[in-house]
């Protein structure tokens, strides 16, 4: 029987793709894009996020890291003066039309907590997930907030699942993992014996419903 539901949150709970919050933003500045080149851009943005962002343990620390991916996604993209409007960006970074969710996130998130079942979220973020997840709305609904650079650990390493566990004091298999990636959110909680469930950004998590 599942007891709780551990969410991963870029890609799963937030769009990552930058056509869902950056055009309104480029037109604040007059600016455009070029998008045929998004798939390169993202791809390499997101990659230095992704190296760098366990070391991004505190405000000022994940601030930079951001406005850095900000200047490289809009450099990538073409646009005449990214860095105004990275600085924008990280002056506005509590904006929750800057982290838009993923079809069905809130209302999906009240059920299971209705139905009563115990929520975490479980992401290889810096250490502003918890303040980004209380912008948008959502912080409320989970029990635990586990960002990998506040543990020292990052998915796909078994140990950031099993602190969850732990802490959460379940078996692997009264749990139901639900992300994005088939690496870190299908295959490793599946090695430890829990439940996963792959869903796509454009979805949103509406999936979960039946899955239980």
């Amino acid at each position: 029987m599942v007891r709780a539901v551990f969410f991963d949150v870029g890609g799963t709970l937030i769009h990552t793709d930058p056509r869902t919050w950056l055009p309104r933003v480029l037109e604040r500045f007059s600016e455009t894009a070029d998008w045929h080149r998004l798939p390169q851009a993202a791809r390499e943005a997101y990659a230095f996020y992704e190296a760098h962002h366990m070391a991004a343990r505190d405000r000022e620390a994940a601030i930079a890291l951001w406005r850095e991916f900000d200047r490289r996604l809009l450099a990538g993209l073409g646009v005449l003066d990214p860095e105004r409007i990275a600085d924008w960006l990280v002056e506005n970074w509590r904006d929750p039309d800057l982290w838009p969710k993923t079809p069905g996130t809130p209302e999906v998130l009240a059920e299971l907590r209705r139905r009563g079942l115990r929520l975490a979220a479980v992401s290889n973020w810096d250490v502003l997930l918890p303040e980004i997840l209380e912008a948008m709305g959502l912080a409320g609904f989970f029990e635990r907030i586990y960002a990998s650079a506040l543990l020292g650990v990052q998915k796909p390493d078994p140990a950031i699942y099993q602190r969850a566990l732990a802490e959460f004091e379940l078996r692997p298999g009264e749990v139901l993992f639900v992300g994005d990636r088939p690496d870190a959110d299908y295959e490793a909680p599946k090695k430890l014996g829990m439940r996963a469930l792959l869903v796509r950004p454009e979805e949103g998590i509406v999936p979960v419903l039946k899955a239980l």
